[in-house]
């Protein structure tokens, strides 16, 4: 299912000033959705919570005590239409990206074209998110990315946790969770959060820096008897 609809194309290419202003505009909603997803990730995995795709009923097939079933198939539902709509808008930047290139190249040597500070940023971030995205898929079996920027420090790892049980301990600092990589920006530790939530029951492959020594641990996001699915807290670096 898809909420987002990307907006019927005008006949002709948009002026600049207008593909930056969508660029903007795109960007923005992109953040607001990983916002909710993390939002909505955090509260189904509260104790006592089934997560995004634990079972709803005990053993017996009686409904779990002290759980709306509602509000779970709500927020689960709400999650999948939020990740299906965040890869069209992702789509849907990259079509645009592309648009004010080629402007880029129509216009040259007619008028000077600065893209806004922002959004020069925003996409040189994309950019080597995607390619550090790659690297971390080598690093699953190899090793971490070469040249890997931490995005995270960890300051709290609570005894008996899946956390602890690891192997993770206070003063690593990040650089890979699951898929998810540096450099350090407002929607990083979020995209942790619904990793953790997607991947719950199954091992998720993490990289950091101890001592100066990259080492790899194998974490098992699960139910225990503390908060969340990890029970540990990571701050940004």
């Amino acid at each position: 299912r898809h909420l987002w609809r990307a907006p019927p194309s005008k006949a002709g290419m948009a002026s600049i000033d207008e593909s930056k202003e969508k660029l903007k505009e795109l960007y923005a909603t992109r953040e607001e959705m990983e916002k909710e997803m993390a939002e909505i990730a955090q509260r189904l995995t509260e104790p006592g919570m089934p997560g995004l795709r634990g079972a709803l009923v005990d053993r017996e097939g009686f409904p779990i005590p002290g759980v709306d079933l509602y509000q779970v198939r709500g927020d689960r539902g709400r999650y999948a239409t939020l990740r299906n709509d965040h890869a069209e808008v992702t789509k849907e930047l990259e079509k645009r990206l592309s648009e004010l290139h080629l402007q880029a190249g129509v216009t040259k040597g007619v008028a000077a074209m600065e893209l806004t500070r922002e959004a020069i940023e925003k996409q040189r971030r994309d950019e080597e998110d995607a390619f550090m995205r790659a690297r971390a898929r080598a690093a699953a079996q190899y090793g971490a990315p070469p040249g890997a920027r931490a995005f995270a420090h960890v300051d709290e790892v609570t005894p008996g946790s899946p956390a602890s049980a690891a192997g993770m301990r206070v003063g690593d600092v990040v650089l890979m969770f699951g898929d998810v990589v540096g450099p350090h920006e407002a929607g990083t530790l979020p995209r942790v959060a619904s990793a953790l939530a997607e991947r719950e029951g199954h091992p998720v492959a993490v990289w950091v820096s101890r001592g100066g020594v990259d080492v790899r641990l194998d974490v098992t996001p699960r139910r225990w008897e503390g908060r969340g699915l990890l029970g540990c807290h990571m701050r940004p670096r």
